[in-house]
């Protein structure tokens, strides 16, 4: 059975995109690989989880023609909870948390390139 085991995110500023992700998000961030042009960030432990790679364009850790994601989800435990805590650091979300009729509750988010983020809850 195949594993993702990490996405990119190739920005000019690791640095300042790691810290939205860590200060606003909550990842945990692994600083081992690559100094400040390429960061870890993990969302829960890292033996189960996928990690996020956000590594500097201008570094030569992505080739030069990547451009941002156009977006990715994070399972979370309050979606609420974080939507205040979102708003609290300044930021101001697409959507406000709204039910989806599969059972879900989301908001919807952009970092700080402009990648969006769905901010999901179970029901």
């Amino acid at each position: 059975m195949h594993k993702l085991v990490s996405i990119n995110l190739v920005t000019g500023d690791p640095v300042r995109l790691s810290a939205f992700y860590r200060d606003v998000l909550g990842a945990e961030l692994e600083e081992n690989h690559g100094g400040p042009d390429r960061i870890e960030i993990w969302f829960g432990p890292k033996t189960d989880n996928t990690a996020c790679i956000v590594a500097n364009r201008d570094a030569g850790f992505a080739p030069r023609t990547y451009n941002t994601c156009q977006g990715f989800e994070l399972r979370v435990a309050d979606v609420e909870a974080l939507y205040a805590r979102v708003c609290a650091a300044g930021i101001q979300p697409e959507t406000a948390p709204q039910d989806l009729p599969w059972g879900y509750r989301y908001f919807h988010v952009k970092d700080p390139d402009g990648n969006g983020i769905d901010l999901v809850q179970k029901l």
